[in-house]
């Protein structure tokens, strides 16, 4: 505004400064407004590999993914589309991770986005510095799945509490420095004047002006703006746009609209000085307690530009400034503006504190007397200084101006609360606070039943597969156990020979259960060191799975090599049983691969995970007709091992038997067997 028109020079000064400050504010709210249908993540990393790692983690449960391969690419892109959060890598050649996490933290677009610097690096050192350039969370490489997405959903979680909380805040104080501004200006001409160019200017409108209404409901001013020219003043408007314009319409219905296309809109009246003017409008009436006292109505060149939140935007200005237009002359009512400001206040569910610049109390509304168990009445007037139960706010306050994001602070009532304070120009300080203690207890209560289900999972799998794949499964099959599916798998039966038809009657049933048990001890170890799964111990047999319940590229090798170590770890095993009980036992050995189904299998009261198909029970007659010592594998194991692994198979020489013929198979089968030479026992 011109500083000529109607105000001091130092009074321009100082309302342009109010200005700039509240179309900043509603900048933000609009921008708030944009609803978030999934949670984006911007994964910046000059590792093509770590990209890929990162995103296809998170592109499994759902989140939308954008990428950078350098620092620089990652602070445009963080800017340019406002993810959820970042992750972050911290060597990068053109711009490292500290430094562009300074510059996120620092930039008012992408301050509140939170950042997780994944690295290789672990010393203590570079999570300090990583820390003090403004990360939220450390993770350090290789990480583990399960804790990358807890932290992401977590940090995100807290990011959209903060928008949150910076929306109200921004609500708040636009609400109260309007009332503020109106309700103590006396002059109409000078107060519709900041408002036009305030609206204006935070609409994005290129045109504005506001038509006050007299008792007779006719044009008694209008106050006009166009974008870089001063404020037009006048005191009519031409008929046609009260009587066949969007003015009269929006005074007749009594509520606000959006002209998509000025020229195609009969509600449009083109003036003779604005007959080549093109675009879009909207309006609202100025409604006040007992009749319509204005209009507003802003323009813009492009059409289709206004929107529904920018509508609504209007429509709650316009009440305000009914307000005051009716107020103008009534400098009395300024105390009543007041208590109706602190009659919203009151109702808002967050605790709201206001203060002057002194922090003398001046606002303490209901929620703030319920959550800080404190009257309203007690504190009044009082400096936040003087008052106990306020003090944990001191530090907040003394910070306010340069640390404007929300932070946690604990009661001792033991609630948890989220507080922004935030400076008002020439008045003080608004302190917002937002109640979190049940979000944060049902987030504790989500990770405490994450950790149990995971326990179950490992404690389940534990039975069937050794420590490491047991890992695997956790960080990247969790859904397994409800898992059913048909895969291809390598199965093997190991037997002993003699057992329940010969020494099972010969010994003591003390010993017999003591060999037994180590049978099934070392035969398990062999296979959970090989990668195996060990889905049964039945009777004197053990089932070991390969490529099952996940995939394994060397299966048939895994199997093979498993096979091997046992007959050898046999031998050890009979001179044992030998010396101690006469024990003379064998250890027959089957393989074979096939189409399976795999999944939780049993009596609701009983289940198990197993594997059930033809490739189980051609292993099986396998293993029956394989002789002490002998290693027996169907044609196509056979195949399979001279493809993937010929220097172990002629390492222990197969050799061709059959064609067999198996039971419930009707094609004789071509199989093939080695053998493991058998030490003799040793004398007793």
């Amino acid at each position: 505004m011109n500083p000529e028109l109607y105000l001091s020079q130092q009074t321009y000064r100082q309302k342009q400064t109010t200005l700039t400050e509240h179309q900043e504010i509603v900048k933000v709210t609009i921008a708030g407004n944009e609803p978030i249908d999934q949670a984006l993540v911007l994964i910046i990393d000059d590792s093509f590999e770590n990209r890929l790692l990162l995103s296809s983690q998170l592109g499994m449960e759902g989140y939308d993914i954008i990428q950078a391969s350098g620092g620089i690419e990652g602070i445009e892109k963080a800017e340019a589309n406002d993810p959820d959060i970042i992750l972050l890598d911290v060597m990068m050649p053109d711009m490292n991770g500290f430094e562009v996490c300074v510059h996120l933290r620092r930039n008012e677009v992408t301050r509140l986005i939170p950042v997780i610097m994944v690295t290789a690096l672990r010393e203590v050192q570079y999570r300090i510095e990583g820390i003090e350039a403004g990360a939220d969370e450390f993770l350090s490489r290789p990480h583990v799945r399960e804790e990358l997405l807890v932290r992401v959903r977590t940090l995100i979680r807290l990011k959209r509490a903060r928008v949150n909380l910076e929306e109200e805040r921004n609500r708040l104080k636009l609400l109260y420095d309007i009332s503020h501004a109106t309700s103590t200006q006396l002059d109409l001409k000078t107060m519709m004047a900041d408002i036009i160019t305030y609206t204006q200017g935070a609409i994005g409108a290129t045109k504005g002006n506001i038509m006050l209404l007299n008792d007779e409901g006719e044009v008694n001013h209008k106050f006009l703006i166009r974008t870089g020219a001063q404020v037009e003043v006048s005191a009519s408007v031409t008929r046609a746009v009260m009587n066949e314009g969007l003015g009269g319409w929006l005074i007749e219905r009594k509520h606000g609209d959006i002209i998509e296309d000025i020229s195609q809109d009969a509600r449009w009246v083109m003036l003779p000085d604005d007959q080549e003017e093109t675009g879009s409008a909207i309006g609202v009436p100025l409604t006040g307690s007992q009749r319509v006292v204005g209009v507003l109505i802003l323009n813009h060149p492009e059409p289709g530009y206004f929107r529904k939140d920018h509508l609504s935007l209007l429509e709650a200005i316009a009440t305000t400034v009914s307000t005051a237009i009716e107020n103008a002359d009534f400098f009395s009512e300024i105390n009543e503006e007041r208590r109706k400001l602190e009659a919203i206040l009151a109702q808002s569910t967050d605790a709201v504190i206001t203060t002057d610049e002194t922090w003398q109390i001046a606002i303490f509304n209901r929620t703030a007397e319920k959550l800080l168990e404190i009257e309203a009445s007690d504190v009044l007037n009082l400096s936040i200084r003087d008052v106990p139960q306020l003090q944990m706010l001191i530090p907040l306050f003394e910070n306010a101006s340069v640390h404007l994001a929300p932070q946690e602070i604990s009661l001792n009532n033991h609630k948890t609360l989220y507080a922004t304070i935030s400076p008002i120009q020439g008045v003080g300080f608004a302190a917002v606070m937002q109640d979190v203690t049940e979000f944060k207890r049902i987030e504790a209560l989500r990770l405490e039943q994450e950790r149990r289900e995971k326990q179950v999972v490992k404690e389940t799998f534990s039975r069937y597969m050794g420590p490491r794949l047991v890992d695997h499964v956790l960080s990247h099959e969790p859904g397994l156990m409800a898992r059913r599916e048909r895969r291809h798998a390598v199965v093997m039966f190991a037997d002993l020979r003699n057992w329940t038809g010969g020494m099972i009657a010969k010994v003591d049933p003390g010993e017999a259960i003591y060999q037994l048990n180590e049978f099934f001890t070392h035969m398990m170890e062999i296979a959970l060191a090989n990668d195996g799964t060990v889905f049964e111990l039945t009777g004197d047999e053990i089932l070991v799975g390969f490529n099952a319940p996940f995939d394994q590229e060397n299966a048939v090798y895994l199997a093979l090599k498993t096979a091997i170590t046992m007959q050898h770890k046999f031998n050890v095993l009979r001179q044992s049983w030998y010396k101690r009980a006469g024990t003379e036992l064998g250890l027959g050995i089957g393989i074979d691969q096939g189409d399976v189904l795999m999944g939780n299998v049993g009596a609701e009261s009983r289940l198990s995970f197993r594997m059930v198909g033809a490739a189980m029970n051609t292993a099986h007659r396998l293993v029956d007709i394989a002789e002490d010592g002998q290693i027996v594998i169907s044609n196509s194991v056979h195949t399979a091992l001279m493809d993937n692994a010929p220097k172990l198979v002629e390492r222990i020489m197969f050799s061709q038997i059959g064609p067999v013929k198996l039971k419930g198979i009707e094609k004789p089968q071509r199989l093939y067997a080695a053998h493991i030479e058998r030490p003799p026992l040793e004398p007793r």
